[in-house]
């Protein structure tokens, strides 16, 4: 499955819950007036686009249709897409142009740091980089040992320390690693701390003062991860992070998960920080860099066709299942159509076969009589009623469907 089709996936939620409301809103109305802007405008916020955000967008929604002279309800659908991508702006990838590039990854208990620094770290090993990682998070018992286990699985170096040590006494000894290893990148993971405890968030900053120090001229990303399913309370989170650290983008956890997708859009409206990259599912490759064009794409995309295309994945995904289903049955088939079947069958399926076969044929005795078993596999198999019947049941049995059936 490709980065884009993934993208559609996960904001499945969003656009059901967000573009359902506001497509339901725009057909309710039979002229553009004020009343419909002021539904709109408590739509957007009930979405998680926030207040601020969504009194703008609605501005600039008045000014359009009134420049364009437009009447049609229907017609702010494409015009609302044109702001929203406006305020989005072009994405931007990672900054790791120098070497050492340090990327530092900060975000409060829970939000999926640990899992985003191990899949980052998997992703850019398999891009053919050297990386290292800090196990700075000295505070979370056996976050270090949790960290290491990624790193092994990602196949990247590991700088740690004992357990209360000196975060950032670790971070100064991964980036003198990186320097004498060679490294491409450094990836840093910080203690899990609230936005409001003041003492944390000061050992952010000396983290930062040392990076700073350190990594001199070096390409540095300090990324703020951030659940999407609390919605607001996100941003609230990033107002707070982005006093203790310069964030330089935004790493957007768990979107395929939730209906609170339009944070995204606020995010980089009131915060003016982009996000960067966003988790669409567990697996390794399902940390996906943002792109706003795929972003707005899959919101706006009819129903029918987002419908179509969510399909189409989860067949893909179930591609492997569906194939062994169609092996087992062939199997099966080809089985007791053949006379020369053989009376000790190799595995379970066959095993089962025969049984079937017997119940039909009236066989109470196959093991002393493997002749009988042959002849009624024979018969069963030229009588065709019983055999559109024994066919239902392997189909029924192995979970095939008749061509046309919906999957």
């Amino acid at each position: 499955m490709g980065i884009f089709e993934k993208f559609r996936s996960g904001l499945r939620k969003t656009k059901d819950s967000m573009m359902g409301k506001v497509e339901s809103l725009l057909i309710s109305f039979t002229k553009i007036d004020e009343d419909l802007f002021e539904e709109l405008e408590e739509t957007l916020i009930m979405s998680d686009i926030g207040v601020t955000t969504s009194v703008k967008i609605c501005d600039e929604l008045r000014e359009k249709v009134k420049a364009n002279g437009v009447t049609d309800p229907l017609q702010i659908k494409d015009m609302l897409k044109e702001v929203i991508s406006e305020m989005l702006g072009e994405e931007t990838p990672l900054d790791l142009s120098t070497k050492p590039s340090v990327i530092l990854v900060i975000g409060v208990n829970g939000v999926g740091k640990t899992t985003t620094i191990g899949k980052l770290a998997y992703q850019l090993h398999n891009d053919g980089k050297k990386v290292i990682v800090a196990a700075a998070d000295t505070f979370r018992a056996a976050a270090i040992d949790q960290l290491e286990v990624w790193t092994k699985r990602a196949g990247v170096d590991i700088v740690k320390h004992n357990e209360g040590s000196d975060p950032a006494a670790v971070v100064f000894d991964a980036l003198t690693a990186a320097k004498s290893r060679n490294a491409d990148v450094v990836i840093c993971d910080t203690a899990g701390r609230l936005h409001n405890k003041k003492n944390l968030m000061e050992e952010l900053k000396k983290i930062s003062r040392i990076v700073h120090q350190q990594a001199e001229g070096c390409a540095l990303e300090v990324l703020l991860v951030l659940d999407a399913t609390t919605g607001q309370n996100a941003v609230n989170q990033a107002k707070q992070f982005n006093e203790a650290a310069d964030i330089t983008g935004i790493v957007l956890t768990k979107l395929d998960g939730t209906a609170k997708g339009g944070i995204i859009i606020s995010i980089a409206d009131d915060l003016k920080v982009p996000v960067k990259l966003v988790g669409v599912g567990e697996k390794l490759d399902d940390l996906q860099p943002f792109s706003t064009s795929g972003f707005v794409d899959a919101l706006f995309m009819d129903d029918v066709e987002f419908e179509g295309n969510y399909e189409r994945l989860k067949d893909e995904e179930n591609d492997e299942a569906d194939n062994a289903d169609d092996t087992a049955v062939e199997a099966v088939d080809e089985q007791t159509e053949t006379e020369e079947e053989s009376a000790e069958p190799d595995d379970d399926t066959a095993e089962e076969a025969v049984e079937q076969v017997d119940e039909s044929a009236g066989v109470e005795d196959v093991a002393e009589n493997a002749e009988s078993v042959d002849e009624s596999v024979e018969e069963s198999v030229q009588e065709e009623p019983k055999e559109k019947k024994k066919r239902g049941f392997f189909r029924s049995r192995f979970g095939k469907k008749d061509k046309g059936e919906q999957a």
